[in-house]
């Protein structure tokens, strides 16, 4: 099977790959859409936040935090789920501070998986 020991910081492998009945190429395959759809979609969070849509991004943040949840995204999850009582709350700047902490996460579980592309 597939080495992913170097994501076990951002990931509770063991919980997640139980879930996933063992499958590591599947965990990757939902872990690089998570990824690509979390990149699509930042700018439009920003975006909610400048406008004040605060409705439609704690609805986003909660999609995002059951799509954590399944992965086990033991750094992401907690930070999706200040984003989203933030928005509950309309507190702009604890949003854009976790969105901020989001974006810096994701960046670092993409980096993980070039990494392990490379390799």
């Amino acid at each position: 099977p597939m080495d992913l020991s170097n994501l076990s910081t951002e990931i509770d492998l063991a919980t997640t790959l139980d879930r996933l009945c063992g499958d590591s190429a599947l965990l990757l395959e939902i872990l690089d859409l998570f990824l690509d759809e979390f990149a699509t979609e930042q700018t439009h969070l920003l975006g909610r936040v400048h406008v004040g849509d605060y409705a439609g991004l704690a609805s986003k943040a909660h999609y995002f935090k059951g799509v954590a949840q399944n992965l086990g995204l033991l750094k992401f999850l907690p930070e999706v789920q200040l984003l989203e009582q933030a928005a509950k709350q309309n507190d702009s700047s604890s949003c854009f501070q976790a969105l901020n902490s989001l974006h810096e996460i994701a960046c670092r579980i993409l980096a993980i998986r070039k990494n392990m592309q490379a390799a």
